[in-house]
This record gives C-alpha cells, structure tokens and sequence, in this order.
C-alpha cells in the first residue's frame, strides 16, 4: 500500500514542484526591487536627521529557499545604529513608517502602512495604476488632517473610549430616528461587543469574555419586518476559506512585484536563517515543503487573515515530522547539541539574545553541507513520495502510524520529541493582548510554538472554523491516499492537489457556464470526477460540481468569542440581551440621542466599522508576513 500511495505522491511531487518553484530570473528581478526601495528609503533618513540610516534585509521564505513562484518579498528595517531606533519603530507623523509610506507614494509606488498589528508593516506593490494609486493617495491625505487625537488615539486612550461608549450609548436612539424601514434594519444587525476584562500583573495581557449586543432598532412590524429579517440573514452568511478583497486592498497579480516591509522583526532574520539551515540538511527538505504549501493554497487553507494557517506554519509542521515523526529521523535537530564531528561549532558557539529570547542553534551552512556530502546527517532513504504518505497520515490522526491530537498538542520544534501539551504551555483559553491603541488576539485551537519566541502561537490567527477546514483537509488527502494504496488510483474526491472551489465562485462560474458556447464549456480545477469529452459529462457536471462543495454553515461565528471555541472545554459566559418588543422605555441601558448629535454619532459608528472591515482584512495578511511566508 504504502509503495503505491509513494509513487502516486513521487509523480504528482514532480510535476508539482518545478511549476510552483520561483526562478533565479524572478529572483533577480525582487532583488533589483530591493534595491530600487532602498533608495527610497535612504532620500528619506537623508532628508530627516532625526531618522538613523536603515537597511532592508530580505528575510522568509525568499532567503530561506522555500519561496514559490509569485511570492511576495519580505524586507524588515535594520538599524544601523541601534541607539538612535526610536525614530525608525515611532508611529509620529515625522518618523521613518509614516515618512517612508508617502515617499511611496509620490514616487508612484503602491504603499499602504498597517499599524494595528504587532509591529508596523508598510505593503507595496511596484505598478500600483492610477486607480489604486489615486485610492491609496487619498487615503493617506485623510490620515494627514485627521486632528492629533484621531492619528494618535494610544496617546488620547481616556477620550477615545468615552467616545466609544456616547457612540454605543446613542446607536438605539438614532436609530428611531431613521425615516426607513431598511436604514433601521442595518441598526438590527449593528453589534457592539463588551469585554469582562481580567487584567495580569503588567496590565498588558486580558483574559476576555463577551456578550453580544444588538442595537435594536424600533421599526413597524408590518411595514419593515422583512427588511428586518433581511439584514439578519445577511449577519449569517457562511464562512469561507478565502474573504473578498477591500477597497484598499492589493490584487493578487497585476500590481508588479509585492512586497512588505516590517519595522521591527529582529527574529524573524534569526527565524529565517534556521529555515534556510534546516533545507540546507537534506534535499527532500524544500520539494517536501514546497509540495505541502501548494496543497495548503490549493485547498485554499493557507489564509492567516481568513482563519486558516500561514505558510511559515506548515513549514514548522513539515519540519516537524521529519526531525520527530518519521523514522529513522532525516532531520536533526539544529536546536540541540548534536554535531556529526567534534570539528563543528560547538553548541552555543553562536549564541544570542533578541528580546530577551535565547536564540542558539547550529547555523554554519558549510559545516552542514559538508556532513550531507560526507553522509553524516540521515540513514533515512525514503523517498519524497513516501515521507508525504506519513505526513498526511500522521495530521489526518487516522489510520495506524504515529497521530498528532489537535486539540490537546503542541508542535514544539525546539523539544526532544517536539510535542508539548496545551496545558504545559498554560495554552488552553484565548486571550487578548492590548497596548498602543491596538489589540491581539490569541487563540490557541492549533498551536505550533515559535522556535525562538515561545511565547507567539504561529497558529494563533487558526479559528474554529479554520481548524475545522484545516483537518478536513487532511482527512481528505488521507483518503484519497488510502483509496490510492488499496485500489491504485484517486477516490471520488478527485486529486490531492485539486483547486477547491467554494460556493461563491462556484456560482459565478456557473453563471459564466450558461453564458459560453458550448464548445468552451469544460471546467478545470474542480474537486469532483474528472471532466471527459463527451456532451452529456459537460451538461451534468453543475449538479456533481454542487454536490462536491462544502456544506455551508449555518451560522457564521463570531471568532473573537470565547463561546465559538468548543474544543477548548471552556464554560460558556456569553448571554444574548433579549430582543426588543419596541417600546424605548424597556431598554434602560441606552442613553437616547436625538437630531443631529444621533446622525453624527451614527455617521462615525459606520465609518469605525467601515475601517475596522478594511484593517482586519490587511491584517491576516500583515500576520503572514510577521510569520515569514510568502
């Protein structure tokens, strides 16, 4: 079985990987990129003596040697001297991240600068168009006339949150004031949430509860009461793997080159820099990863920012397995002692401290090379093919081999054995984060420990949904490969590397079907039965294409509460406030607010909500590039 589920893996692994690797031809192009900002970024500490000269240094999976082909480019600003940083990591008007992006931008670069995230992320892209551009532009000019409260709110964070209540406060008394039926229906579905806080030692750090509140809107029963239920069943829709782009947001292709640059990232180089010694320990190491990370975008579960996992994750899953799972192991571990020769760099030969977290491992790369060539490092012979069989089963947590337990484990690259559990790790509720004017959340539903930073969950950004799409997934491919091994060919799921599409695209493809001739009716990338010539295949392959897609959900989670988390056996805390029977004297919690003041406040909930909706959609892709992936 095993041999067979191997040579499908091989086949599939060799024509796979050469397609999604990125060339030295593109390799050169980002890097004459590179140079073309750092330009840039030296007119602005030139023209600003307050700003230390910077370097950007790539780092992820460009250094690392796991790019793909089409990745963005990951540069973090390194100081060159530290002393004098306060100006390159401050967030003032004048300082390096806000002078950097409009510099940008007037020179005809694509930039938008990300501040909600843990650290400062400005996203570029070389060939913007007048379009995007103008869009960008313009969104910066709002943030230059926004008064000092506005562009600073961590330093106004007393008025910022009376603000905040008077906005909560006055959403039920303007909403009375509405003159339609479909205004006050947009109010029905306005939810504000509250946070029972339990602040730690450092007042960083919040164990967070929430309730939900529906602002409820007093509409006529007869005249507004479908509109009512409309909104309401928008606030439903079904979770999907991949969420549609903002406004402000970057397109996927047709931009140029994309890249981001980070303001303070100093582990990632050192994050980096490991990745690229471990691909450095076996050949398989990089087709392996590569392989995995197309599967992972393919099944479209690659989306930090939608609740699925960064690149940077399965890279640590695929490591993983091969330094603990697999036996013998075709991996050492370059974080413990070992060496193949007393002549290599002893261990804590390199040791150092970034941010009060001990990096040490073994990062000679010719020293690793050299033990490869002299075969020091792995008796393990197996092939690709062979070690993909044993990753999907060994994620699937199906079949008889080795099994990882989502819900109590976590993947520690640094361990002996490289699981800890959740409880070990005090990993078992989410928590929140706040500092700064900003907030992070934790979540640990999958959890994978940073190899450097133990603290950072890389899987943190994973939510109940995504968990639960992610070992779908991999249950999925176990079958396919069981169905491979037994019967010697795919299950009816289709291909391991099919493209999953889900049932928003699959309706707009269906539409586009009806629009086509005939001749161009055929469809690729589905996850049902493969297509054949024939017209009478063509005409019914809608109705197999609907019954291979997910089942939507009935009911979209709100992944910020606690309740959404089953897996972690946590006691239910959120009540829901009963709805309105219409009268405003039963609702004695809202202060009602009448004429212009109600209009105004309601006027800046939306454009909260509006730039919240826009932020959070950067900000899963912000978290990929914090991970170093593509």
């Amino acid at each position: 079985m095993r041999q067979r589920q191997a040579k499908y893996l091989d086949d599939l692994a060799s024509r796979e990987v050469p397609s999604v690797e990125m060339s030295q031809a593109e390799r050169d192009e980002k890097e004459h990129f590179r140079v073309a900002l750092q330009r840039v970024c030296d007119n602005v500490c030139t023209s600003n003596s307050r700003i230390p000269q910077v370097s950007l240094e790539c780092f992820g999976s460009f250094q690392s040697g796991f790019a793909s082909a089409g990745s963005d480019m990951d540069l973090a600003i390194v100081v060159q001297d530290p002393s004098s940083a306060d100006a390159v990591f401050s967030m003032f008007e004048d300082d390096l991240p806000r002078s950097l992006e409009k510099e940008l931008l007037k020179v005809g670069f694509g930039a938008r600068l990300l501040t909600r995230t843990r650290v400062p992320i400005i996203k570029i892209c070389q060939e913007p168009g007048e379009c995007l551009l103008d869009k960008l532009r313009i969104e910066r000019e709002k943030w230059d006339f926004l008064p000092n409260e506005k562009k600073y709110p961590h330093l106004h964070k007393e008025d910022d949150e009376t603000a905040e209540d008077d906005g909560v406060q006055a959403i039920d008394g303007a909403a009375k004031t509405m003159e339609t039926g479909a205004e006050a229906a947009q109010l029905v579905a306005t939810q504000a949430t509250v946070e029972a806080v339990t602040t730690n030692g450092s007042g960083s750090t919040t164990q967070k509860q929430t309730t939900s509140i529906t602002a409820t809107a007093t509409v006529d029963e007869d005249s507004n009461g479908k509109q009512v239920a409309q909104a309401r069943r928008e606030q439903q829709k079904s979770w999907t793997r991949e969420r549609k782009a903002g406004p402000l947001d970057f397109p996927k292709d047709g931009i140029g080159i994309q890249c981001d640059i980070n303001f303070f990232n100093p582990l990632g180089l050192h994050n980096t820099q490991l990745l690229r010694c471990y691909s450095r320990c076996d050949p398989r190491v990089r087709p392996m990863v590569l392989f995995v990370k197309s599967f992972a975008k393919r099944r479209k579960i690659n989306s930090s920012y939608s609740g699925t996992l960064s690149s940077y994750g399965y890279v640590l899953m695929v490591l993983h397995y091969l330094v603990n799972v697999a036996q013998p192991p075709v991996l050492p571990n370059l974080q413990m002692p070992w060496r193949p020769h007393p002549n290599c760099a002893p261990p804590g030969y390199s040791r150092t401290e970034v941010d009060g977290w001990v990096v040490d491992f073994w990062r000679n790369e010719n020293e690793i090379e050299a033990a490869l060539h002299n075969g020091q490092m792995s008796p393990n012979t197996e092939s690709v093919g062979s070690l993909l069989a044993g990753f999907f089963q060994y994620y699937s947590s199906m079949g008889n081999g080795a099994q990882f337990r989502w819900t109590q484990q976590v993947l520690s690259l640094r361990t002996p054995g490289g699981i800890m559990t959740k409880e070990a790790k005090g990993w078992v509720k989410a928590i929140t984060e706040e500092g700064e004017g900003k907030k992070i959340q934790h979540r640990y539903l999958f959890c994978i420990e940073d190899p450097f930073e133990l603290s950072h969950n890389v899987a943190r950004t994973v939510t109940h949904n995504g968990i639960v799409a992610i070992r779908d997934e991999f249950r999925r491919a176990y079958r396919i490969l069981m169905s491979v091994g037994i019967v010697g060919q795919p299950s009816q799921e289709g291909e391991l590397l099919d493209q999953l599409i889900e049932p928003d695209e699959d309706e707009q493809v269906l539409e586009q079907h009806e629009e086509v001739p005939a001749q161009k009716k055929k469809r690729h990338g589905t996850r049902g039965k493969r297509h054949t010539d024939s017209d009478a295949t063509v005409d019914a392959e809608p109705q197999q294409r609907k019954q291979s897609l997910p089942k939507s959900q009935p009911k979209q989670l709100d992944v910020a509460d606690q309740e959404d988390f089953p897996t972690l056996s946590s006691v239910k805390t959120s009540s829901r406030r009963k709805k309105s029977t219409g009268s405003a004297t039963k609702n004695s919690n809202f202060t009602e607010i009448s004429g212009e003041k109600a209009a105004e406040y309601l006027e800046e909930f939306r454009r909260k909500k509006a730039e919240e909706h826009a932020e959070s959609t950067a900000y899963g892709a912000a978290e990929a590039v914090l991970n170093g992936l593509d």
